[in-house]
């Protein structure tokens, strides 16, 4: 699972992924935004499904709670 920060700052999401306790999860930091905007994500807590060849594999999800964000990181975590 790779993260993809571009809000706050890089210290505020390297201490995201520590409390969230993100095993496998790497951390790529774009100041711009730009990466955001290509995937068409307007706003943290939304995500979108990448294939391993980085082709989309899914729509953009959003406006999920804390409890689906958890539930979805623990599915991801036990692949």
């Amino acid at each position: 699972m790779v993260g993809l920060g571009t809000q706050d700052d890089f210290e505020f999401a390297q201490r995201f992924l520590e409390r969230g306790e993100f095993e496998e999860t790497t951390l790529l930091w774009d100041p711009s935004f730009a990466t955001w905007s290509s995937l068409g994500v307007q706003a943290n807590s939304q995500f979108v499904l990448l294939a391993p060849d980085l082709s989309v594999g899914s729509d953009l999800v959003y406006g999920f709670s804390y409890d689906v964000q958890e539930q979805i990181v623990q599915f991801i975590n036990n692949l």
